[in-house]
């Protein structure tokens, strides 16, 4: 499992070479594992960068690629660590109003 985290890192790193990016991707595929269970890793991955940088995200209105996930499951991880977020903010007493001006989703 080790493996496939690190290669789903690799790929999803948005400074990886698209020419590195196809083989990690053609590796990942030789090693057989269910499409399921390399978009759950991919999911956990977002997940975490969600968690980690949901400010600057919102600040800077960062737009993201996964080259693993559909659209839809990139966004629904986001507006699932946004929501999780915003309830850290509000156990702190702050609203997302105070902090970006807007209300979210």
């Amino acid at each position: 499992m080790e493996a496939i985290t690190k290669l789903v890192a690799f790929i999803e790193n948005p400074e990886t070479p698209e020419s590195e990016r196809e083989m990690a991707i053609s590796e990942l595929n030789l090693l057989g594992k269910p499409s399921a269970e390399i978009e759950e890793v991919a999911y956990g991955h977002w997940r975490a960068y969600f968690a980690n940088n949901v400010e600057s995200i919102l600040k800077e209105k960062i737009v993201i690629i996964s080259h693993l996930l559909p659209d839809e499951a990139v966004n629904q991880c986001f507006e699932d660590s946004f929501i999780e977020y915003r309830e850290q903010l509000k156990q702190m007493g702050l609203d997302d109003i105070q902090k970006f001006g807007f209300t979210g989703f």
